[in-house]
């Protein structure tokens, strides 16, 4: 296997991907062809079954973009069955201190670099022997990403020891619950929230790790110039919502 997200990023590179919240395994489809270099599953706050979230992961692979899955908090079970998905990458949130950031690298291992089981779920065909798998068990350490999410005030203050943990790969901003924890919700351009999300880029380029942040259309140049490289813009419902309204907006314009 070769994670061709994880190489670019590596290399230098930006990549930019979507949120997933519904469950519709066509709207994973059709968003995975339009260019991006990723699509974000959202089993935090999305709609979606770990089943369903499977699926999604397995049509999004039949496409040059990779599927990355976010499960819904720091929790062993969710994260081994969220890799067997075969996701290439798992964010996971509300990383605050350097203990939970060791928990969370450990439950995305297969020894002994850390505690996932070697089962035979979707990410080897559910151990059909099949050539394209074979080799998974051997390189999935190495080339699976592991995005932990710097959301909460108290993991920018945290931040160099959060980061000093081996295997973290991403260090994904959310800057929406970042100024909720500051006391400032909804304020993600106020001076102290983004100061606080300079820190997090400070602390990557000293540990190694890539930062990533949620963007917005109008927003990509700034996160860009802070020296963010992962961006994920737009949430599938938004993207539906807003076309369509574009449309009804010139119709009414027009009768």
């Amino acid at each position: 296997m070769k994670n061709k997200l994880k190489e670019k990023l590596l290399g230098g590179g930006t990549a930019l991907g979507t949120f997933m919240m519904t469950s519709s395994l066509d709207t994973a489809e059709i968003l995975s062809y339009t260019g991006v270099d990723c699509i974000m599953i959202d089993g935090e706050h999305g709609a979606m079954s770990m089943e369903t979230a499977g699926k999604m992961v397995a049509v999004v692979r039949n496409s040059k973009a990779a599927p990355l899955l976010r499960i819904a908090l720091n929790d062993m079970a969710l994260a081994k069955t969220g890799m067997d998905t075969g996701a290439e990458g798992l964010m996971i949130p509300m990383i605050n201190t350097k203990e939970e950031a060791e928990r969370a690298v450990s439950y995305c291992k297969y020894p002994p670099d850390g505690v996932r089981g070697m089962g035979p779920g979707r990410a080897v065909l559910f151990g059909a022997p099949a050539e394209e798998v074979k080799d998974y068990y051997v390189k999935a350490n190495d080339e699976v990403m592991v995005i932990l999410q710097i959301e909460h005030r108290d993991a920018v203050e945290n931040i160099d020891e959060i980061l000093s943990v081996p295997g973290i790969d991403i260090a994904f901003v959310g800057p929406f619950d970042m100024s909720a924890s500051m006391g400032l919700t909804g304020q993600i351009n106020h001076p102290d929230v983004q100061e606080s999300c300079r820190k997090v880029v400070s602390a990557c380029k000293k540990h190694g790790v890539i930062p990533g942040i949620m963007t917005w259309s109008g927003g990509m140049d700034q996160h860009l110039e802070m020296g963010f490289k992962f961006l994920i813009a737009g949430i599938d419902g938004q993207i539906l919502y807003n076309g369509m309204k574009r449309l009804v907006n010139e119709y009414e314009s027009k009768i």
